[in-house]
């Protein structure tokens, strides 16, 4: 039971979720739409096109989000932020399309056991709420991949001190770039050109000189 919470919050401190799902290439795009009701002090927005939910909890009030069965998995209030570590979310959020697995120790019925993974205000999380849950495109995005499409509206529940509301948003595709020469590759290529050329000019002085 300690090696499942002490991996769960190791994982949940693991670099952003760029590196590890690569969501900002598939053309996904959520957006927040609002916190209702609105709330003074709370600021939200989305990273890596439909990845992490970033949450900056200045509200001087106890914010708690709501698992996939309703049940407290993380906690940002005055101490700082937690986890839930009883919650099968931090493990389902680890795979994009929660195929990670989940130790039996966590249930959504399970009395709440909190581990603090930092201090602050701040902190983003992956959720499945927030994208489409397969690596398959829904049927208007395969029978038109170059045109713009909603894909559905989402919303993930919330308590503040206990009062409930909703952090709502919208799914959309928007088709990614064609494949062309890569913009990394050519800047790569002009550095080492440069730096050749560089490279060339010393060594010619070098020459010079020894000829004198």
């Amino acid at each position: 039971m300690l090696v499942a919470a002490v991996a769960l919050t190791g994982l949940l401190l693991a670099p952003g979720a760029e590196a590890h799902f690569g969501t900002g290439k598939k053309g996904y795009r959520s957006r927040i739409v609002a916190g209702k009701p609105t709330m003074s002090g709370l600021e939200l927005k989305i990273l890596y096109g439909d990845d992490q939910i970033w949450l900056d909890n200045k509200s001087g009030k106890t914010i708690v989000i709501r698992g996939y069965s309703g049940e407290p998995y993380l906690r940002f209030s005055a101490d700082g932020i937690w986890v839930n570590v009883k919650s099968p979310a931090g493990y389902l959020n680890q795979d994009r399309y929660a195929k990670s697995p989940v130790p039996k120790s966590a249930s959504p019925d399970a009395k709440p056991k909190w581990e603090e993974l930092t201090g602050g205000d701040i902190w983003a999380w992956h959720d499945h709420r927030i994208h489409y849950m397969s690596p398959i495109p829904p049927k208007p995005i395969r029978d038109s991949p170059r045109k713009p499409h909603h894909v559905f509206d989402w919303k993930v529940p919330v308590t503040a001190n206990g009062k409930r509301f909703y952090i709502t948003g919208s799914l959309d595709y928007k088709p990614p770039p064609k494949k062309g020469f890569p913009i990394g590759l050519a800047i790569t290529l002009a550095s080492l050109i440069g730096v050749g050329m560089v490279g060339l000019f010393a060594l010619r002085r070098v020459i010079l000189r020894s000829l004198e």
